[in-house]
């Protein structure tokens, strides 16, 4: 009886005082918060229901709204890059036309932005490198070979990985690494022609490939943020306490049950 009391006490204690045990938990938390509703309604969009998408970020808006108020120490410029990016996925959502993969990857987007947001080492969008890379070396070989069609659908796919992750890079790389990389994405698209009859330097693409890696490179690291390894330390010692008090619970049923049937007999 004693045992099942203190385990009792001790799950009480984790329900009623989870922000005492760290006293900026508070401000730790709700961006936390943001990426679970964002985790689901990626989930919910993979799966084209786009309707309980969608309400799940107009929770995500009033969520965010609430953490402007408390957390004053946001960036403005994130706050706007969120706002828009937010925008562009509820616009995502309900255009009947756009196809399937066109909403997820504007759900992917403003999932690796709230990340960024929200990490304070090394974000999710860093992953994002080695299939850019590959895709820059793949264009930089139909250069190579004079393949203009293989060149388009390359540059097109180059594109888009770099617009997925484009929110997340602003809020992490200096403005002078992204308008390098910028001027690079607008000038493989408009010297193609000259670049695929190699009336262009090839060097160019040497360039362009080194300076797409240095966009990812200050940020690699392998550190693990703090506030998260708190955070899954609480909530799985937590999880551990519940699932031990209901075993316990288990047993004691088992128990009694098991000296009912004797009794009858």
């Amino acid at each position: 009886m004693k045992a099942k009391k203190l385990i009792v006490a001790i799950l009480l204690f984790l329900l009623i005082f989870p922000t005492g045990i760290k006293a900026h938990s508070h401000e730790t938390l709700e961006p936390f918060a943001l990426n679970f509703i964002m985790d689901d309604a990626l989930q919910l969009v993979k799966t084209e229901r786009y309707v309980e998408a969608h309400n799940l970020l107009d929770i995500f808006s009033d969520e965010f709204t609430k953490l402007m108020v408390t957390n004053q120490q946001i960036p403005p410029d994130e706050v706007r890059i969120i706002s828009v990016v937010h925008q562009q996925s509820m616009a995502s959502l309900s255009d009947t036309l756009l196809p399937h993969e066109e909403k997820v990857r504007a759900i992917i987007r403003l999932r690796l932005a709230v990340d960024a947001m929200t990490s304070e080492h090394q974000p999710m969008w860093v992953e994002m490198e080695d299939p850019l890379i590959m895709t820059f070396q793949q264009l930089k070989d139909s250069v190579d070979t004079r393949d203009s069609d293989t060149y388009e659908a390359l540059y097109r796919r180059l594109l888009l990985e770099y617009d997925m992750i484009h929110p997340s890079v602003r809020m992490d790389v200096k403005p002078e690494h992204i308008q390098k990389v910028d001027a690079h994405i607008d000038y493989l698209d408009k010297n193609r022609e000259a670049l695929l009859s190699h009336s262009e330097e090839f060097d160019d693409m040497q360039v362009i490939e080194a300076d797409l890696k240095a966009l990812f490179k200050e940020l690699k690291e392998d550190e693990t943020d703090p506030s998260f390894l708190w955070v899954m330390i609480s909530t799985g010692s937590f999880i551990l306490l519940t699932l031990s008090y209901v075993a316990f619970r288990k047993y004691l049923g088992a128990k009694k049950l098991e000296m009912r049937k004797k009794l009858k007999d």
